[in-house]
């Protein structure tokens, strides 16, 4: 430890900083001008600069939106997409040696404003105490925490400890927090926070940004945040805030700087055994009513007012297996409307949101169907690591790049001519085996090789013809519900901050009316035709990267981007606008502007799933024609081999009586377009027909030459 003290002490000669002078062992709280002496005193050469700038310009490469966003297509809505060119604004970013952290907060700007949440740069806290990277350590507060009521009011609770540290709270704060604000800097109070979540949030929708920027558990929020997710500047964290309540006082707030303890590697290890998953006892044999913990990923309960709930904070496979498979069957025994709420949900196993889709609403298709931009980091990614859970939409055969298995390769000889023209298709099991697999290989390899170009005015879009992810069953553990309840029997609460596989499932739903969707938190004044059910349904891909060439411990960094669009379920497969770009709106808005993690919070959602599933028993959303009102007296009507019928949503919000197509029978898919149920290439793989009298030696070369040629 003492060598440790004078390491630190020579290296704080010439230093303003005095948090370098000793290890520090303890939480400080700090002015913004005192903080800001550390803050910007750690400077990066100009080769770490061209470093990090050429590592980013390579990996954005196989961001997917890259192009889009130089020209995003129209909105439909009444908000529109910012065009961002990612090439050219990167270009402009100061390469001199300088201030780190003036770096760094150029770069979080530029991706902050592509409003993709998966699009992310971070240094990296180490497992070693590192100078150059205090900023990790580094968070601003206000000395309050923001609460909305039902009558749209706001409320400025006091905020006494932050990160296990004690703030001290002004008086008035504390005096007032029972009176609602009247204004803030002499604006209404609502119009600052829907400003800092257009400045400083990545979420396109608005309720999303407001979702973000309300938040009391975020580190990226108004209230508060991590200057390593959110690096806002010295100028803006100065201005003071001038809060003034319905009764006439007022008083003056700032931004203060809370410097946690510098940890070392014994520290992290204690750190992480204390955020280990509490365990849940779940040995029983007994349904009981409620598993895991609010605390929790995943917790679930069937309340005595005869609703299930079931709340995801966050999407992880390894955690939460369990208490989801007890939640299914806590479900399973009984015949109670389901409500599942999602709070402040930042994604995680994409895998798992699209299993909870299935599980809610099984009768649909969750797989994805999906695409990568056109690059040789793209490729190299995908050679590198694979697409396992792909498959050619058409076929069901494993996508491929590298070299071609042998499991494969029987998989395409025995379909691939299915890829033939009509006319010589039948003529394929008559060709020499070598011919057969060159084709193969050739064709295997195609939906990279060859691929797809989509123009957003002179953009060009250059991705991969599209792949089906298919939506297996996490660690293969899950069952399906034996008692899955009707769509009208299922409302899904989204906050509208849902991204990443959670929006992946909320979409999913919405698109195929799996669910009655519905809004909650997100702007008590916004428009409810921009609150979107969920944001950046993309499979992410993530790269770590370090300094080079630096005297002091280099500095590490995470990049994080969208890698995978995916598409709506149009099984011609020609969709020209990925789902990021395609609005997906809330059936219903409640007036709950927070769950805060009470049985009294699930209460109040309950009541309003209550009112909102007796609604549904005769009324509807007329703008939304895919959620169906089941009903088996339609089959009948409507006539459609494996199809399963219901009552369409009126133009006036009620019920009609005109039968359609819901679903389709287990092995089938819904094609919404044709109105049919189609066979699903994976249950009913393409076959040749075998049938055919035997060639002549020169009818092969004729079709060899026909093939070579349509190559």
């Amino acid at each position: 430890m003492i060598s440790l003290i004078l390491v630190l002490i020579t290296l704080s000669f010439g230093r303003k900083c005095y948090y370098y002078e000793l290890y520090q062992s303890e939480s400080l709280v700090d002015t913004v001008d005192s903080a800001f002496e550390c803050i910007e005193e750690p400077t990066i050469s100009k080769d770490n600069k061209k470093l990090v700038i050429n590592r980013l310009k390579r990996n954005l490469e196989s961001y997917v939106y890259k192009d889009i966003l130089k020209n995003p297509p129209t909105q439909t809505g009444t908000y529109y997409y910012n065009k961002v060119d990612i090439d050219k604004e990167i270009d402009k970013i100061n390469m001199d040696e300088g201030s780190l952290y003036e770096f760094y907060s150029q770069i979080q700007n530029l991706f902050i404003s592509a409003k993709d949440p998966l699009l992310s740069f971070a240094i990296l806290q180490k497992d070693e105490i590192s100078i150059r990277n205090y900023i990790a350590y580094f968070y601003y507060f206000l000395p309050f925490n923001i609460m909305i009521d039902k009558e749209k009011h706001m409320y400025l609770i006091p905020k006494y400890y932050y990160k296990d540290t004690k703030i001290d709270v002004p008086t008035e704060i504390e005096n007032n927090k029972n009176n609602y604000v009247k204004s803030i800097n002499g604006d209404d109070p609502f119009e600052l926070i829907r400003n800092f979540g257009i400045a400083f949030s990545s979420f396109k929708s608005p309720h999303a940004q407001f979702t973000n920027s309300k938040s009391s558990t975020l580190d990226n929020s108004f209230t508060q945040g991590n200057l390593v997710l959110l690096p806002l500047s010295k100028e803006y964290l100065r201005i003071p805030l001038t809060i003034k309540w319905e009764n006439g006082e007022s008083v003056d707030v700032h931004y203060s700087i809370l410097k946690l303890p510098t940890p070392t590697l014994h520290d992290m290890v204690q750190d992480k055994n204390l955020l280990k998953t509490k365990e849940i006892d779940l040995d029983t044999d007994d349904i009981k009513s409620e598993y895991g913990d609010l605390n929790n990923n995943i917790y679930c309960k069937v309340s005595i007012n005869n609703i299930n709930t079931l709340v995801i904070k966050r999407f992880n496979v390894f955690n939460d297996m369990q208490v989801l498979k007890k939640c299914v069957e806590l479900f399973d025994s009984n015949e109670y409307p389901i409500q599942v709420i999602l709070p402040e949900n930042d994604g995680g196993s994409e895998g798992l949101g699209i299993w909870i889709q299935k599980l809610l609403a099984p009768n649909y298709d969750a797989d994805l169907i999906s695409s990568a931009r056109e690059s040789d980091n793209t490729k190299g990614i995908i050679t590198q690591e694979g697409l396992e859970e792909y498959v050619d939409p058409k076929t069901c055969i494993k996508r491929v790049l590298g070299n071609v298995k042998t499991k494969e390769m029987a998989s395409c000889l025995r379909t691939a001519g299915e890829y033939l023209p009509s006319a010589i298709r039948k003529l394929w099991p008559y060709l020499p085996n070598g011919i057969k697999e060159w084709y193969c290989t050739k064709k295997l390899k195609e939906w990279y090789t060859k691929p797809n170009t989509i123009k957003y005015g002179s953009v060009k879009h250059v991705i991969t013809q599209p792949s089906r992810l298919i939506a297996e069953p996490p660690l293969h553990q899950m069952k399906l519900m034996k008692n899955p309840r009707k769509p009208t029997e299922i409302v899904v609460y989204t906050d509208s901050f849902c991204y990443s596989a959670c929006s992946i499932m909320t979409k999913g739903l919405k698109e195929w009316g799996g669910a009655i969707i519905v809004g909650f938190s997100g702007d008590p004044n916004g428009k409810d035709e921009e609150f979107e059910v969920g944001q950046s349904p993309s499979i992410r891909m993530k790269e770590l990267f370090e300094e080079e060439n630096t005297d002091s411990d280099p500095l590490r960094f995470s990049f994080n981007c969208s890698f995978l669009e995916t598409f709506r379920h149009n099984y011609n497969y020609d969709e020209s606008i990925p789902r990021e770009f395609l609005t997906d709106v809330v059936d219903e808005r409640v007036n709950i502007y927070q769950f805060d993690k009470t049985e009294e919070a699930i209460s109040e959602f309950e009541e309003e799933t209550k009112k909102i599933i007796e609604k549904y028993q005769t009324k509807c959303n007329p703008k939304n024609k895919r959620l169906v009102k089941i009903d088996n007296k339609c089959d009948k009507e409507i006539n459609k081999e494996h199809g399963h019928g219901g009552y369409e949503c009126g133009d006036k919000g009620e019920w009609s009586t005109k039968c359609v197509l819901a679903y389709c029978d287990s092995g089938y898919k819904f094609d919404y377009n044709s109105n049919q149920c189609i066979e699903d290439e994976c249950v009913f793989p393409p076959s040749l027909n075998s049938g055919m009298p035997i060639m002549t030696v020169n009818l092969v070369m004729i079709i060899i030459g026909i093939i070579t040629l349509i190559l």
